[in-house]
């Protein structure tokens, strides 16, 4: 190497020129003083935790320790809401202020009973079966069904005895009460003897809808009466047409079973009108006449009250799935149901299959994945120790490592405690995806393992056979030197690339980035302390010749000899031998670019059809049995669209009835509701009929309104909408009606077909619900505003093709920017882009192939695509540029230096995530089929297109490239180590001053190449 003094900038910056003439321009000169700078400590950092392995290793199982405390703060979220829309969304906010004001007073289970034909006298014996075994559940002091469940009032008034009145002409107003309920239930006097003598849907009066005795009755009887009507459980069952009667229904025929489910009748339990073909599904065939006499599938429902007195008094527990507020009692009886259907699903009969699902099954199954995880992480631990044994020692009895392997995935271990527990400190909340963080880390840990171990092995690849006169912590800093600044450029770009993905606002997407991030650092540390540590004081096991297994059996120097074949690294011929010897020859050459540009081709058209979806129950299983049910729920109902409500805080309806008259008709007439409870309509109708008034062109005061509202939800008309009123103060029968705080007016979406059709409509109704320009109470924060369980999802949807380009566009920007700085080179920067770049198009276009949507896991797992693609291209970037020679001969002995260790990097990522492909959950298997591709094109174009490019297009070595010249390398000990090139092997010691860094007054570059081969003279 030529040196020459550059007079303006002094000994110190001195102007250098490399064998091929090239000068150095500012930017290198920055980078070798970077690179410079992270030699020097990495070999005095290698040097001192090689000298004091012990204590660096019990300092960082006790920095672990101190971070894993955080783990006490630990807090598991599965609520959508919480996850996978903005803190500051609306919808964020109305969901909570729900919670907070008007939380649910029931909860729902459901079964869904699929067959050839429902309507058999056989389902029917089953469905009382079921609703048996349901009525016998037993959970905390004894507590059943009928002392849990929600209870709905009976309208029904015993016949024999409203005859006797009806006959006796004294009482007047018994007289009015027994017409209001014998209207109610003509045709129904003979239910039991001749159950079809009359269709209770032909006659108005049957409706209850010809007499009210809100207005016919005297206030004080009418009253008396509701508030001493009995009540019964509700369950939705067309059992209940049979009074679950066992005698009835074990001598139905299936005539009178299509006859009954075909008839408009009255309950008998709550002498309501039911109607039971809502609840039947899938295939349905009717007769000449439109009856229905086949279905494939019939719907159950069960409601658990909310035990209201708990909530109030603070012992309330949430539901881990929902967030919702539940009972101790109704949540444990809820467990005893889904054991209960878990038995009778293995019961049923070939040609039967039963569905269900509880307000606690997301929460449940979710918990249980992480005993399934831990299972699957282990498996995942201890085949990746298999491999890394294998790969990191010798075959013998004394270099194979498997103590040093263990340690080296102990890093990973560590860094998932420190992870978990620095992020748990923070208050980051644990969501689903997180579960995938361990692996992870463990795909990404090894690497940093693997490259300290290449690098030994170039300097020191004969420790036995050819003993070295450097101590081991000196040739343990000097291997450190060279993989501390590979290491450190690709962990940086990783927490890069982690770093800006944490700047987004979906919640569940930036926990799980800070998570890694966080992760990532800590592997980096771990591996060059704990498993330097540790490989310091396996080293000097191996070169006493002690047993890898039994380390009290020490061999003598003559008693053990290390065969040749243990001492040869197949990787390392494969390389060398095959394929950097054929892969840069023309007809390769143009195969490789042929190929690359092939593909390239197919995955652009791949990502143009690729489509944005995502659905939080894709993180459970397939095989559980919410995600059964959910599925055969859409495929037997496909017509029911999502549930929701328009919420109305402090309105003033009085003002707003003309308003209201409007909203109420556009959000009917919307194409985008299926169906809406509209309380206005039938106050409208039931006040101007009966009251007198003329809504909405007459003003109504507000005193009327009370006591119109208040006859008129305590009226058979309005009754079902009292649920939805939420009043001040107490409010019963009789009662004029108190000051309205929050009124719920439920819908239902109807069925849409994926995010063009989801997004837009929601946008809709809300737009619906804005516009509708009600007039609030004054000095209150009212308003009103749409809501529905299927935000979430959609929302989520809209987000995320736009979270999607913003991450990856500043992920790229970042993981280049800090390539450029360290790499030096603007050519090389680029080069390492477009493989980057080519390989995120490849995995989108895969994506499509292989059924995959963007969704918030292909997300997260893009922009991990990137940290990883560009580890690959770096390593593979930084040894060419250290290399001197030709381009061809350079690109070679890059893939030699370099290639086994990526390769085996590669190669454990893809080990440490195979096991995620017998997941159970949708989103577990979509992260093993991404990251599948990502590895395949990640090494795809780091080992093969870029040298292949490398060896055409390739720019310029540093300035200090090694070939024949000499460089100089300082230890702690001031003495300088002088390496000459590959083909050249030997080490010269030579006693120097330690501050003397300069040959015949000439500076030293401090840069030298990440990796040479060298042995000891």
């Amino acid at each position: 190497m030529e040196l020459e003094k550059n007079s303006e900038l002094g000994s110190s910056m001195a102007r250098i020129r490399n064998s091929t003439g090239h000068s150095m321009t500012s930017l290198q000169k920055i980078s070798l003083a970077i690179t410079g700078t992270m030699e020097k400590f990495f070999y005095r950092w290698g040097f001192i935790v090689a000298t004091y392995p012990y204590r660096f290793i019990i300092g960082c199982l006790c920095c672990t320790a101190l971070c894993g405390l955080g783990l006490l703060n630990f807090t598991l979220e599965n609520r959508p809401d919480k996850l996978w829309i903005p803190r500051d969304s609306s919808f964020a906010y109305n969901t909570e202020w729900l919670r907070d004001n008007f939380p649910s007073p029931v909860r729902q289970s459901h079964v869904i009973i699929t067959a050839d034909n429902v309507l058999d006298p056989g389902i029917m014996k089953m469905l009382l079966e079921i609703h048996e075994n349901v009525k016998n559940i037993s959970v905390s002091d004894n507590k059943r069904w009928e002392d849990i469940c929600f209870r709905l009032p009976i309208t029904k008034f015993d016949l024999e005895r409203r005859r006797r009145r009806r006959r006796s002409p004294t009482n007047s107003s018994r007289h009015e009460y027994d017409a209001f309920f014998g209207s109610a239930f003509e045709g129904f006097d003979e239910f039991d003897s001749d159950f079809f003598t009359s269709d209770a849907s032909t006659n108005k009066e049957e409706d209850g809808k010809g007499f009210d005795p809100m207005l016919s009755l005297p206030e004080d009887i009418y009253c008396s009466i509701i508030d001493n009507l009995d009540d019964a459980c509700w369950e939705i069952n067309p059992l209940e047409l049979w009074s679950y009667n066992r005698t009835k229904i074990e001598n139905l025929t299936q005539d009178e079973i299509i006859k009954v489910f075909n008839t408009r009748l009255i309950s008998p339990i709550f002498g309501r009108v039911v109607n039971y073909t809502a609840d039947l599904g899938g295939k349905i065939e009717r007769n000449s006449l439109g009856q229905i006499i086949k279905a494939e599938s019939i719907a159950l429902k069960w409601f658990v009250a909310i035990n209201q007195s708990e909530v109030r008094a603070g012992r309330a527990v949430p539901d881990m799935g929902t967030g919702e507020v539940a009972d101790e009692t109704g949540l444990a009886w809820e467990t005893e149901f889904i054991y209960l259907m878990d038995r009778i699903t293995k019961k049923m009969p070939d040609g039967i299959n039963l569905y269900f699902a509880t307000g606690r099954s997301f929460g449940d199954i979710s918990q249980g994945l992480i005993f399934d995880d831990g299972l699957m992480l282990v498996a995942g631990f201890f085949i990746m120790f298999v491999y890394v044994s294998t790969m990191l020692g010798k075959f013998n009895l004394v270099e194979q490592r498997p103590y040093l392997s263990i340690a080296g995935i102990s890093c990973v271990a560590l860094s998932v405690v420190i992870s978990y527990g620095v992020g748990s400190a923070c208050f980051l909340v644990y969501g689903p995806v997180n579960k995938i963080l361990p692996f992870l880390l463990l795909g990404i840990g090894v690497d940093d393992m693997f490259v300290i171990m290449q690098c030994w092995n170039n300097l020191f690849p004969d420790c036995l056979t050819k003993p070295s006169k450097l101590s081991i912590p000196e040739r343990m800093g000097m291997a450190l030197k060279h993989a501390g600044v590979s290491i450190t450029i690709t962990s940086l770009t990783d927490i890069a690339a982690f770093g800006v993905g944490a700047s987004t606002i979906l919640p569940g997407l930036q926990s799980f980035c800070i998570y890694a991030a966080i992760g990532i650092l800590a592997v980096f540390l771990l591996q060059t302390t704990f498993f330097v540590g540790w490989f310091a004081i396996d080293q000097k096991r191996v070169e006493e010749r002690r047993n890898a297994y039994f380390c009290c059996i020490k061999y003598r120097d003559d008693e053990f000899i290390p065969s040749k074949f243990s001492q040869r690294s197949y990787a390392q011929i494969f390389f060398d031998e095959f394929f950097s010897k054929y892969l840069f020859t023309p007809v390769a050459k143009t195969i490789v670019i042929t190929i690359t540009l092939g593909c390239l081709a197919t995955t652009i058209y791949g990502n143009t059809k690729l489509r944005q979806e995502f659905d939080p129950i894709w993180f459970l299983p397939e095989d559980s049995h919410l995600s059964q049910f959910l599925e055969k729920r859409e495929v037997k109902y496909p017509g029911i669209g999502f549930p929701g409500f328009v919420v109305a805080h402090q309105v003033n309806w009085t003002a707003s009835f003309p308003q209201m008259e409007q909203f109420m008709h556009d959000f009917q007439e919307s194409t985008n509701v299926y169906q809406f409870e509209n309380w206005y309509e039938d106050f409208k109708e039931y006040s101007n009929k009966n009251l007198g008034t003329k809504i909405p062109e007459k003003y109504l005061a507000p005193s009327k309104f009370k006591r119109n509202m208040g006859k008129f939800l305590y009226s058979p008309a309005g009754s079902k909408h009292r649920a939805y009123f939420k009043v001040a103060g107490n409010f019963s029968c009789g009662d004029k009606l108190p000051p309205v705080q929050m009124v719920l007016m439920p819908f239902r979406f109807k069925y849409f077909h994926g995010p063009e059709e989801h997004i837009p409509g929601m946008h809709a109704v809300k737009a619906l619900v804005k516009n509708a320009n009600l007039t609030f109470n004054e000095n209150t924060d009212g308003n009103m505003f749409a809501w529905s369980t299927g935000f979430v999802t959609w929302e989520s949807d809209e987000l995320i093709t736009a979270e999607l380009y913003r991450s990856v566009a500043l992920s790229l920007a970042c993981v280049l920017i800090t390539i450029f700085f360290l790499l030096a080179n603007l050519r090389m920067c680029l080069l390492c882009g477009v493989c980057v770049i080519f390989t995120i198009i490849n995995v989108g276009g895969f994506m499509f192939f292989w059924g995959l949507t963007i969704n918030m896991v292909s997300c997260i797992d893009i922009v991990l695509a990137i940290g990883l693609c560009v580890d690959y291209a770096s390593h593979i970037g930084l040894a060419f540029m250290t290399c001197s020679g030709s381009r061809n001969s350079r690109a070679k002995q890059a893939l030699r230096n370099i290639g086994p260790a990526v390769l085996n990097g590669g190669f454990s990522t893809f080990i440490s995530i195979s096991l995620l492909a017998r997941s159970q959950s949708l989103a577990f298997i979509s992260f093993y089929k991404i990251f599948t591709i990502v590895v395949g094109f990640g090494l795809f174009h780091g080992l093969i297109f870029l040298p292949v490019i490398l060896s055409i297009l390739g720019p310029d070595p540093y300035p200090n490239a090694f070939n024949s010249s000499t460089e100089y390398h300082f230890d702690e000990k001031g003495k300088t180590v002088e390496m000459q090139a590959i083909t050249n092997r030997s080490i010269k010691l030579e006693k120097r001053s330690p501050d003397d860094n300069s040959i015949n007054g000439e500076s030293l570059p401090v840069h030298d190449p990440l990796i040479f081969d060298a042995a000891i003279a």
